[in-house]
């Protein structure tokens, strides 16, 4: 006696098969065009220095920085700066000097 298979059972045989998960995503991640840095002018430069000359720990920021394809807008308590290793910390992240576009006090 023949067993039959139902339509469902059938059609489940020539459904797509995904072997890597989340391969789709990633290859859509990678397609996005890639945001260009900005060259600061002299002007912007020393504004943001003296801006980082002012800036104390536990105090609120809100920062714009290159992070490897884009501009991210960051806003929260500056955990560490250190003027010897160029580099800023804001709530865990760490970011160096050359990659601020923007940087200004956050009035909470």
């Amino acid at each position: 006696m023949k067993h039959r298979m139902s339509r469902l059972q059938r059609a489940k045989q020539f459904m797509p098969f995904a072997a890597l998960r989340g391969f789709e995503a990633l290859l859509t991640a990678i397609a996005r065009p890639k945001e260009d840095r900005a060259e600061l002018s002299e002007d912007q430069i020393d504004e943001l220095n003296t801006v980082l000359q002012s800036v104390r720990c536990g105090e609120w920021v809100r920062i714009v920085y290159y992070n490897k394809r884009k501009y991210t807008e960051l806003i929260g308590a500056v955990d560490m700066i250190s003027e010897q290793l160029q580099i800023l910390s804001v709530q865990g992240t760490v970011i160096p000097f050359r990659h601020i576009k923007e940087l200004n006090m956050y009035d909470m």
